[in-house]
């Protein structure tokens, strides 16, 4: 149990504290800005899954072939993705700002007798599902980068076999959780923000997204 919960904060600690994760989960979160805390957390729940499968997957590596493994290699080119990825992320917020409200319904996926839905709850069944995806997936990339290395899957091989697993296990929900958690607050920060609901969303966004490309430059740029 002391193990479990040696990795649990550990993991919370990492996620936390890590300015490359809160730069590519804040313009997920802000990007809509009316939704409740619980859709943040969705975004959070799926990253921190992401992290926590790439994690598990290096740590079973490793505790499989051991030094065959080459670890600082995938760590030092995992770390460039990330810069790339979030880089990413930041051209993708800032082309999200092209128009003023953009969670109203595509052409395509409207239903004849059925355009007067509501643009809000409309747009949140398409568009929750694409970030928790996305959000999955830089997850994942985070998970192969260094940092997750060093604090997840490095202190559990020095452990015993069923500590191990244990450390790795509450590793990555410490993790989850945290993340969860996280997006959660942001996105309640953001719905307690003076202002409309179109002139809260464009800043928010421009912030973050500028703060994503900033933050990506530099961790590409330091990785080598």
């Amino acid at each position: 149990m002391l193990t479990v919960l040696t990795g649990m904060l550990v993991g919370a600690w990492h996620v936390v504290s890590g300015p490359d994760h809160l730069a590519a989960l804040a313009p997920l979160t802000t990007a809509r800005g009316t939704e409740a805390p619980r859709d943040g957390a969705k975004i959070g729940l799926a990253w921190g899954l992401g992290h926590t499968g790439a994690v598990w997957l290096v740590g079973g590596l490793l505790l499989a072939f051991g030094s065959m493994v080459p670890l600082d290699g995938l760590g030092l080119w995992s770390e460039r993705l990330v810069g790339l990825v979030l880089m990413g992320v930041g051209a993708w917020g800032l082309w999200r700002l092209r128009t003023p409200e953009d969670d109203a319904p595509d052409l395509d996926t409207q239903t004849p007798g059925h355009a007067d839905f509501d643009h809000a709850d409309f747009g949140h069944t398409h568009a929750a599902p694409r970030s928790t995806r996305s959000a999955l997936a830089i997850g994942f990339v985070h998970g192969l980068a260094g940092g997750s290395h060093l604090y997840g899957v490095l202190p559990a091989l020095a452990l015993v076999a069923d500590e191990r697993l244990a450390y790795l296990g509450g590793f990555g929900l410490g993790s989850i959780v945290a993340m969860a958690w996280l997006a959660a607050i942001l996105v309640s920060i953001v719905r307690r923000l003076p202002g409309s609901r179109a002139t809260v969303r464009r800043w928010t966004l421009l912030a973050t997204s500028v703060a994503a490309l900033i933050i990506g430059a530099l961790w590409f740029g330091l990785s080598w």
